[in-house]
């Protein structure tokens, strides 16, 4: 339990009252004459008293404020996107028959804004007092909800008690996405191929046998005539769909990313704000995060192409995730996203060199990069030398406070060939990934 300023005031009452008792026995407004029969308490004595009275039943008070008051934090998602609004309630008991004169609350949680700070006030015995924040997520990351300090008080502001409360859930915060309805393919390159002859765990047009069930085999792969001639459980294979791969090769490398340092401001939100404001979400001014946003809409593009997507990432380690369809192939290739940083020291050309050689064939490979530096035109002379599939995702620099200019760098690269989108901070991200220079 604390003091407040208030106490110190009281205090010094005290104290003067204690030495002018001592050194004024009869005070400086004596009692009359004809009073004196009544009381021989001089005002010095009742200010002491007074100030002890004060100090005691506050002090108790306060003790017992939060005894038997319950604070409880609810969300109904815990994995939420950068550019949602998050929605958390709070939920204040008190289970005593005495009234609470007020209860501050207060958010300890990393996520901006501390949007679940409150002070509520005449909170009734037994009864319960809830509330809703909203946060307008701008960040990546796993922000644990919690935690909470609860404090009170007496009714004079002398003693303060609080009491923390740890969080009990995580807030896991994805990539900022967008839903492309386009994106470049390489020139000539078509869905199909040679039969890979691979077994693949998701259903495709290529079916290879049966084999007997086992443990954690989805029941739709059960070939029930199969199962019905042999008398016991026969599950379907099926080999991998012969579709060119894609790989998404994002650079991490510290010395060519450009953020502004400043921080972004945080916004209020309420219901209110959310039936009025129509503004779109915006990336803060930092190449690695468009970057980042750019890798997660372009892998939820292809993967609803039914294409295997793989991502390749030299950040603080390097992150290598292998080709595969479906869902949780999205969920794999966000989660791993959210928590990349652009700290890397391999650049991008380090990085095809030393990946591009267990790359198959005829593989679509998207560079995501604000280098212009000569290393990225080797990197896609490598790539092409492999007869792979570059694509460029080119981070405009001068829109985010670069001086360095690329127009002769996009020019080499278009007479290769290679088709080019070019990403820019006041140009909506959609709007970007869709056009092609």
């Amino acid at each position: 339990m604390s003091v407040r300023r208030t106490f110190w005031a009281i205090l010094a009452l005290l104290a003067f009252a204690i030495l002018g008792g001592l050194f004024f026995p009869a005070g400086p407004f004596p009692i009359p004459e004809q009073l004196k029969d009544q009381t021989e308490i001089r005002i010095f004595t009742r200010i002491v008293v007074v100030c002890v009275g004060l100090l005691a039943v506050s002090w108790v008070w306060a003790y017992f404020s939060l005894t038997a008051v319950w604070v409880r934090r609810d969300a109904r998602v815990l994995r939420q996107q950068v550019g949602q609004i998050f929605e958390e309630r709070y939920r204040v008991s008190n289970r005593l028959p005495l009234a609470r004169l007020w209860l501050e609350i207060n958010d300890e949680s990393g996520l901006p804004g501390n949007a679940g700070s409150r002070v509520l006030s005449l909170i009734g015995g037994n009864q319960q007092r809830s509330y809703v924040a909203y946060t307008l997520l701008n960040q990546r990351g796993a922000f644990r909800l919690g935690p909470t300090v609860v404090s009170s008080g007496d009714p004079f502001g002398l003693f303060k008690k609080t009491r923390l409360v740890q969080g009990e859930h995580e807030l896991l915060v994805l990539p900022y996405i967008v839903n492309l309805m386009r994106f470049p393919s390489p020139v000539g390159q078509f869905p199909g191929g040679k039969a890979i002859l691979q077994k693949a765990t998701e259903v495709t047009p290529q079916a290879a046998g049966v084999r007997e069930y086992m443990p954690g085999d989805a029941l739709r792969s059960i070939h029930w005539p199969s199962s019905a001639r042999k008398e016991r459980l026969m599950v379907k294979e099926f080999e991998q769909d012969p579709q060119a791969d894609v790989w998404i090769f994002l650079d991490a490398d510290r010395s060519v990313h450009i953020a502004s340092g400043e921080p972004q401001p945080v916004l209020r939100i309420d219901q209110l704000w959310m039936k009025r404001n129509e503004n779109p979400f915006k990336l803060p001014p930092d190449t690695f995060e468009y970057a980042v946003s750019a890798a997660g809409s372009i892998a939820a593009y292809y993967l609803r192409q039914g294409r295997a997507v793989g991502v390749i990432c030299a950040s603080e380690v390097t992150i290598v995730l292998p080709p595969e369809r479906g869902e949780r192939q999205l969920n794999k290739i966000l989660e791993n996203l959210t928590f990349l940083k652009s700290n890397g020291k391999l650049p991008l050309v380090g990085l095809v060199e030393t990946e591009a050689p267990q790359l198959p064939r005829a593989s679509t490979v998207v560079l995501i990069t604000p280098s212009a530096q000569p290393g990225v035109e080797l990197a896609v002379d490598a790539l092409l030398m492999r007869r792979l599939r570059p694509v460029m995702v080119y981070l405009e620099g001068t829109s985010f406070g670069s001086t360095l200019r690329a127009d002769e760098f996009l020019y080499r690269l278009k007479r290769r060939g290679i088709p080019i989108v070019m990403v820019k901070y006041d140009v909506p991200l959609q709007d970007s990934l869709e056009t092609v220079l």
